[in-house]
């Protein structure tokens, strides 16, 4: 009976040993997987702040380029003819800087809007289509579901539906989901 116990004890000190470390281990591969991921936080946020920092370090240039653009166009002298008439005063400031404020929002608009056009293709019979479906006047142009849904009708799958409109297949799918839901 001694001897039984004896085993039995033996058995259940091993299989505890066994048990501890089974969970040392545990605890040592959720540690490093924790550290792995601080790590890797640490990294993204070190790649967004240097991508934030290069963005600023563009946009400044970009404000510098056109500054001096300006300075330049409104540098040079006006023709010895001309007069100035109704102006007060204190308004030459203020115009200029009314001028300067709209023409880098209309700088900045032209490069988004051509940033935002799709390339153009080669194909004669996609072009036409494209006119088709994206008239130019505000007053002809659809919202995007009803284009999404002409170019599904048409054939398109949704990688090329994403290509044509310029915009994430993920977006397409979802507006397609999100508006078959509703139906």
């Amino acid at each position: 009976m001694v001897a039984f116990l004896l085993a039995l004890s033996f058995l259940l000190n091993v299989l505890s040993i066994f048990a501890i470390i089974l969970l040392y281990l545990r605890q040592n591969r959720t540690v490093q997987a924790e550290e792995n991921y601080n790590k890797m936080v640490k990294e993204i946020e070190e790649i967004f702040a240097a991508y934030l920092l290069e963005m600023k370090e563009e946009n400044d240039a970009f404000i510098r380029k056109v500054k001096a653009a300006r300075t330049a166009d409104t540098g040079s002298p006006r023709a010895e003819g001309s007069v100035k008439q109704n102006e007060p005063p204190g308004a030459d400031g203020k115009i200029a800087e009314v001028k300067s404020e709209a023409f880098v929002r209309a700088v900045a608009g032209r490069a988004y809007r051509k940033a935002a056009e799709p390339p153009l293709s080669e194909n004669m019979e996609q072009e036409g289509q494209d006119d088709y479906l994206f008239p130019e006047s505000p007053e002809e142009e659809t919202s995007l579901f009803q284009k999404v849904n002409e170019l599904q009708k048409i054939g398109y799958n949704v990688e090329e539906i994403a290509q044509k409109l310029n915009i994430g297949r993920t977006e397409i799918e979802l507006l397609l989901k999100f508006h078959s839901g509703l139906e």
